[in-house]
């Protein structure tokens, strides 16, 4: 029996028993609508994760896969150039089975959306270069940035001032020293205020924190 390209609706056209293929016809849309099964392919469901890799395959052309991820069709060919338009909804993420670098999930147990990055590691990235993001209702900003986001190089090291030799009682150059390694505290000091300050001017300007109460 012909069916209507690509999916599974049978041609009604000069039926022998119009009433009995439309009724079927309403049966296939009822289970790929309404229940949203994977794409049938030669009879049975899909068992593909992603996209398919064979047949022949039409411009704006969806395809349901095992999982309930969503594609569809960008270029027609064979078998295609497929874009996942809807992620697979899952309760854990998989572990088994062929699936494809850059494959999206909805983990709706951690209501988190995850890209597979291969070898079942599954990655949540949360902005891109360029792009904006804001928490908690401020206003979405690029990434910050700034000179006072740098690290600090500390010029004291653990122990340099306990370490100074002080006399009893102490000489001009031993009070010297000991000012010195002070002062190059006050530096190190200062410089982690600086980078404190930057960063949590950051976090404010993302929403990451309130800043005040």
């Amino acid at each position: 029996m012909a069916t209507i390209a690509p999916g599974r609706l049978h041609d009604v056209s000069n039926a022998a028993d119009f009433v009995a293929l439309t009724q079927t016809n309403f049966e296939i849309l009822t289970a790929e609508v309404f229940k949203h099964v994977p794409t049938y392919v030669s009879g049975v469901l899909t068992s593909t994760i992603g996209p398919p890799t064979t047949g022949s395959h039409v411009l704006d052309e969806t395809w349901k896969d095992a999982l309930g991820g969503v594609f569809k069709c960008t270029a027609a060919g064979t078998p295609g150039t497929w874009k996942q338009i809807l992620p697979a909804g899952v309760t854990a993420d998989p572990v088994t089975g062929t699936i494809p670098t850059g494959y999206l999930i909805l983990n709706v147990i951690q209501g988190t959306l995850k890209r597979h990055a291969g070898s079942y590691d599954w990655q949540t990235v949360i902005g891109a270069t360029g792009g904006k993001i804001g928490f908690y209702g401020v206003t979405p900003v690029t990434q910050p940035a700034g000179a006072d986001q740098a690290a600090v190089a500390l010029g004291n090291t653990n122990g340099e001032i306990g370490g100074l030799t002080i006399s009893d009682p102490p000489n001009q150059a031993e009070v010297q020293a000991l000012r010195d390694k002070c002062e190059e505290l006050a530096d190190d000091v200062r410089a982690l205020a600086t980078l404190v300050h930057a960063l949590r001017a950051a976090l404010v300007s993302v929403g990451q924190i309130r800043g005040s109460s």
